[in-house]
């Protein structure tokens, strides 16, 4: 009889012990999801805090290339380059120098020479003679323009050859006076009957 009374006591025992056991093993999961709510809690409420350093600046260095890259498009422009025998105003503060010396029909020579009665080339540029209306050579609208524009031409070589000659800015891209001691070689084309005073257009040389 007394085995009998021992084994049931541990039974008892046993028995009484598992709730005790199940309550401790659940503490943990409550501990836990307490404190997921709280920081989503904490998430909810909390204003906005200060931009992290890294962030910051990430943010900066992309500010200052896209506004460097904004002055650099400002401040490129396209070049220009004109071609050697492209006419060009001579600006009023560029000073070319006189020219003294021999001056040619522009065939082989693509400086200093007559290209017809009213343009030449000087210092690499085309230049116009602007008071004056000569006959024309490949534009000549009849025999007797074409015969006049070549005499011209002549003429106009034999001036130049005569001493310095120099340019003065005109109105008008490409137009310039051609002068020698005060005098516009022009005018004497015209005084000698090679050339017509400049009227604004071109005026025919035929009949």
């Amino acid at each position: 009889m007394a085995k009998k009374t021992t084994r049931r006591k541990k039974t008892t025992g046993a028995k009484r012990a598992s709730p005790a056991t199940r309550h401790g093993g659940m503490a943990h999961w409550y501990v836990l999801g307490a404190a997921v709510i709280g920081g989503i809690v904490y998430m909810d409420y909390r204003g906005p805090g200060p931009e992290p350093a890294a962030t910051g600046i990430r943010t900066a260095s992309i500010e200052r290339t896209e506004k460097k890259a904004e002055r650099e498009a400002v401040q490129v422009k396209p070049k220009q380059r004109p071609s050697q025998l492209e006419e060009l105003a001579l600006p009023a503060a560029e000073k070319l120098p006189a020219f003294s010396g021999k001056w040619f029909i522009c065939t082989t020579q693509t400086d200093y020479c007559v290209l017809d009665g009213s343009t030449i080339l000087y210092a690499g540029r085309k230049v116009r003679l602007a008071d004056i209306d000569a006959p024309a050579i490949a534009e000549a609208k009849c025999d007797a323009e074409r015969s006049r524009g070549g005499d011209a031409k002549l003429r106009l070589r034999e001036i130049l050859s005569e001493g310095d000659v120099s340019l003065v800015a005109a109105q008008g891209e490409g137009r310039h006076l051609v002068m020698r001691d005060g005098r516009s070689i022009g005018q004497r084309l015209v005084q000698e009957g090679f050339a017509r005073s400049w009227t604004g257009r071109h005026q025919s040389w035929c009949g």
